[in-house]
C-alpha cells in the first residue's frame, strides 16, 4: 500500500526550494540623489535702496526676524499724506454725525443778526439815494452801486439763515453717508500705503538658516527679486529615479533608508511623492523596451535628524523588497 507522505514530502521541499530562491532573486529597489532643501525666496513687492542687511549667510533666524531693511523716500511721503487725509477725513465724519456744538449755534446766529442789520442799512441807502436819483442830485451809477450793495447784503443774510438752520437741525443724512464714505475710502487708501510700506522691511516668513544674502548695504533691489534666500535644515529631502518595472513597489508611505556618502548607518525617511510621468514625454506606442527604460521620480522626506545631515550630500536610497 502506497503511503501519501511519500510524494509529498519531496513536494514540500521543492516548493519551499522555490520560495527561497524567490526571495534571494527579489529586485531589490535603490536610487541615488542628492539630499536638498526648500528653499524660500524674500523679496521686496516694491523694491528699493538697501538700508540695511541685518543677516548674513549661515545664520539662523525665527519667523518674524528682520532679514534687511529697504528705503524709498517717496513711499514715506505717501504714507504721510495718506495718514493726514485718513485723519481729517475720519474727524469731519464724526463732527457731522455729533452735529453742531451749542457755542457754533450761537455763532450762527449772532452771524445772522449782523446780516440783517447789513441788510437794513443797505435797503435805507439804497432807498435814500434812489429818491436822490430821482431828484437827479446824484448820477446813475452811485444808484447802481447802492442796489448792488442791497443785494449782496441779501444774498448774505439768506446764507447766514440757511447756516443757523443747519446748525438747529443738523445736517442732512446724505450728507454724514457721504462724510462716511470719503473716511472709508481715506482709510483704504492709508492700508494701502501702509502695505507698499511694510514691503520695505522683509522679514523671515518661518525659521530657517540663511542660505543667500544676494544685496549689501546701499545697493538697489528691484521689485520681486529675492534679497535673502531661506532654508529650512530640519526639512530635508531627496528625489530618486526609479525604472518603470520597480515603481509598482512602491507606495506612498513606505519607509526608505536612506545612506549618505561617507555615512556609516543609514538614516529613516519615508515616500511623499510619487510621480505620473516619466522623465520624458513618450510617444503613444512603445516597446516592452523602452517602457523599461522610463524613469519616474520619487521624492523621500527625510526625519528630522538636527545637526546630522547636511544638505547637497550625495546619497543612496533603499525601498523595502515587496513579498
Amino acid at each position: 500500500m502506497t503511503t501519501p507522505n511519500r510524494f509529498l514530502l519531496p513536494a514540500i521541499a521543492v516548493l519551499a526550494m522555490a520560495g527561497l530562491l524567490s526571495c534571494a532573486t527579489a529586485p531589490r529597489v535603490r536610487g541615488s540623489g542628492t539630499i536638498e532643501l526648500d528653499e524660500i525666496d524674500v523679496a521686496s513687492l516694491v523694491g528699493g535702496r538697501v538700508l540695511r542687511m541685518a543677516v548674513a549667510e549661515g545664520d539662523t533666524v525665527h519667523a518674524g526676524d528682520t532679514l534687511a531693511v529697504l528705503t524709498r523716500g517717496e513711499i514715506a511721503a505717501e504714507l504721510a499724506s495718506q495718514l493726514a487725509q485718513s485723519q481729517r477725513a475720519e474727524s469731519q465724519a464724526r463732527d457731522l454725525a455729533a452735529g453742531a456744538r451749542p457755542a457754533e449755534v450761537l455763532v450762527a446766529r449772532a452771524q445772522l443778526a449782523a446780516a440783517q442789520a447789513d441788510r437794513r442799512l443797505a435797503e435805507t441807502q439804497y432807498t435814500r439815494t434812489e429818491k436822490l436819483a430821482r431828484a437827479q442830485a446824484v448820477a446813475q451809477a452811485e444808484l447802481d452801486r447802492a442796489r448792488a450793495t442791497r443785494d449782496a447784503a441779501v444774498a448774505r443774510e439768506r446764507a447766514a439763515a440757511e447756516q443757523l438752520k443747519l446748525q438747529e437741525e443738523g445736517f442732512r443724512r446724505l450728507q454724514i453717508d457721504a462724510a462716511r464714505s470719503a473716511a472709508t475710502a481715506a482709510a483704504a487708501q492709508l492700508a494701502g500705503a501702509r502695505s507698499r510700506a511694510g514691503e520695505l522691511v522683509l522679514v523671515a516668513p518661518s525659521d530657517g538658516v540663511v542660505l543667500l544674502r544676494n544685496f549689501e548695504d546701499g545697493e538697489l533691489a528691484p521689485p520681486n527679486v529675492p534679497v535673502v534666500t531661506l532654508g529650512d535644515p530640519s526639512r530635508l529631502w531627496m528625489r530618486v529615479y526609479v525604472g518603470a518595472p520597480l515603481l509598482a513597489s512602491i507606495k506612498l508611505g513606505d519607509p526608505v533608508e536612506v545612506t549618505p556618502i561617507g555615512a556609516k548607518k543609514p538614516f529613516r525617511g519615508h515616500v511623499v511623492q510619487i510621480n505620473t510621468r516619466a522623465e520624458f514625454t513618450p510617444r503613444a506606442a512603445l516597446t516592452e523596451e523602452e517602457q523599461a527604460n522610463l524613469v519616474f521620480g520619487v521624492k523621500v522626506a527625510l526625519d528630522p535628524t538636527p545637526g546630522t545631515l547636511k544638505p547637497g550630500l550625495p546619497a543612496e536610497a533603499r525601498f523595502p523588497t515587496k513579498r
